[in-house]
Parts: C-alpha cells; structure tokens; sequence
C-alpha cells in the first residue's frame, strides 16, 4: 500500500489558476513556488559550487530542453530547461477531475532560461554574440510551443535583482506558456482591434515628443507616453509583426544589442538598478485558427525599473504616480545610452547634439 500511495500524484502541491470575477483578477496559487532556493541578500560570496545554472552542475538540473550552440560536446552559452518550481504545468490537470471557470488546474509550460555559463550577474557581462544566443534559444523554443494545440500563448520575462522578484543571482531569465490568453494581452488586443495603426501611432508620436532612446535594426527603444516609473521602456519594431517566434534572425539580433544597450544606458543612471521586462507577442494561431490577431499588432518588449515602490494608491486604483516626465526619462536615458561603452560607434548613430 506505501508503494501504491507513492505513486499518487500529490495534487495540493499541483499549481491552480483561480479566478475572481467581482475583483475581475486570476492568481496562480503554486505551493511549490515556497520552495525556491535563494542566493541574493545572503552575507559573502555564494559557492559556485553550489549554483545550479553554472558551468559543470547540469546535474543539479533538470536535463535541457534546448541549448545553444546545440551541437552536442560543445560548450554552452544559454541552456533552457524545466523549472522546477513552476507557476503551470503539463501533468496540472492530472486528478482534479471536472474544474469549473473560477478554480481549475493551471496548465502550461515553465521554463528558466539560463543566460551565462558563468556566474553572471548582469546581461552586461554577457559577450554580445553569446547575448543574441540568448534570445534565438527564446525564439525556438517558443516557435515550438506555439505548434502545440494546448497552448494559447507565451512570454519570456525577466526579474532582475530582489527589488524585481529574482531569487538567484546567476543572470537567468523564465519562459513561460499558458492554455489561454491574459487579461493584459486581451486587453491590448482589444484596442490594436479598435485603432488603424496603434503602434505605428506611438511610434510616430514618440519621435513627435521627443521620447526616443535608440534604434538597432528596424528596432525602436522609447519611453511610452504613460510610464509607470522612471526609465520605463517600450522595444518594439518599426512595422507590424504579430509573434516574436516568427521573426527573423536579424531581429533577433538587433533586440539583443537593443536590450544590453538601453540596460546599460540605465545602469548608467542608476547602477545597480533592479528591473523586470517581459514579452508581449499575439496569441498562438494553432490554437484557435479561427481567432487571428489584428494585422496592425506588433510584438513588444516592456521594460519596468523597480526604482519606487507599488503601494497602496497604485493597487487600489491601478493608476500609477512617476516623478519624471517620460521626454526627461528620454533625455537622460539617450544621454546615458551614447556616453555608454555598450554602444556600437557606427551602429547605434552619433550622439545627439
């Protein structure tokens, strides 16, 4: 009998999606979540012994899903595998018989990204080559959810430094791919659908206000009209282009040398400073064939400094109170950007007068 209740799954500890229809808000309750380890905040240096995502402890791991380069026996420059202590699952909905629309299994997929070999701590330390590898690993491997049926759709994200929500310190970013579309993405879907050309509206009316902060490719770094803090940014590409995973090489690239370059205009600024960002992309189309998202979407990636705290104003209205203008938070970050080692003479443009 010990062995046979062994092999029962145990469900408690499986994550769920619970939704409040009078507070219109979904939370993922995932016990397992309590049990990540942390390095950050301790007092000296960690054991790189000990760390899990450097070079030489695959074993303490879960076995990769994809690494790049790929070639077998070749020393790697980013590994994605499964987290270990996941938001969703694939096996979630196992025994929890019928779910009803508040409380039912969170299914899905969650990855940890592992950006270095070594024990980086910054993308800045990242060799700019190994960095675009980064972001091509994401590219695949969202390429090959979005052929999945289950799933509706997926976001990279990053938490950097405690203010942000990072438990470990080794540069590490998380992917993750949920059974139905989020409120936020929902909502930006609705009004791309209500508007001839969003995106191309912003970007024009950010090159009108001055809130620009740099280029790389067809790529655009700006501060949007409504930041929520200081040094917020918006990456998005020029012209409409519904999913990240379908994008070319050379995009891929470019939002790579885009992200350590405005990351590295902020840390000029404010070193040190925590931040997360995340990927906005369309739902995936095997999904719901039926349901195409707007033509004019383009793909995006949001970049948030945690440098004032969220408290009580922010979540009981979601309205946010920034003390900088967004043009100022563009002025002082394209200063920083061209003054920055980051930046590529010849690539990047000459500095602004």
């Amino acid at each position: 009998m010990a062995d046979d209740d062994a092999r029962v799954p145990d469900v408690s500890r499986e994550p769920r999606r619970h939704h409040d229809p009078l507070a219109v808000r979904t939370v993922f309750v995932a016990p397992r979540r309590a049990d990540r380890p942390t390095d950050l905040g301790s007092t000296g240096e960690p054991s790189l012994a000990d760390c899990p995502f450097c070079a030489g402890n695959e074993a303490l791991t879960p076995p990769d899903v994809l690494r790049m380069p790929a070639a077998p026996g070749r020393p790697w420059h980013a590994r994605l595998i499964p987290n270990r202590f996941p938001v969703v699952e694939e096996s979630a909905a196992v025994g929890w018989g019928a779910a009803d629309a508040a409380t039912r299994p969170a299914h899905g997929v969650h990855d940890v990204v592992i950006e270095s070999c070594t024990h980086a701590r910054s993308i800045l330390e990242v060799d700019p080559s190994a960095w675009r590898d980064v972001w091509e690993l994401c590219r695949r491997r969202i390429a090959m959810l979005a052929e999945r049926g289950d799933l509706a759709w997926a976001t990279v994200f990053k938490n950097s430094g405690p203010a942000a929500g990072a438990s470990l310190e080794h540069l590490h970013s998380q992917l993750v791919a949920l059974d139905f579309v989020p409120p936020t993405v929902a909502a930006e879907l609705a009004a791309a659908g209500r508007a001839a050309d969003p995106f191309g509206d912003a970007l024009r009316q950010a090159a009108i206000e001055d809130r620009i902060v740099a280029e790389a490719g067809d790529l655009v770094a700006l501060v949007p009209r409504a930041p929520r803090q200081p040094f917020e940014m918006l990456l998005l590409p020029r012209l409409p282009e519904r999913h990240f995973h379908s994008t070319s090489a050379e995009r891929v690239a470019a939002l790579a040398d885009l992200t350590r370059a405005v990351i590295g205009a902020l840390d000029q600024l404010v070193p040190g400073a925590g931040y997360n960002w995340w990927l906005h992309q369309a739902p995936f189309t095997a999904h719901d064939p039926a349901a195409l998202p707007p033509e004019n979407w383009h793909w995006h990636l949001e970049i948030l400094p945690r440098l004032a705290n969220i408290a009580g104003f922010e979540l009981g209205t979601g309205c946010h109170i920034t003390t900088m203008s967004p043009a100022e938070s563009a002025r002082r970050l394209r200063a920083a950007h061209f003054s920055s080692p980051v930046v590529t003479p010849g690539k990047d443009g000459p500095p602004p007068p």
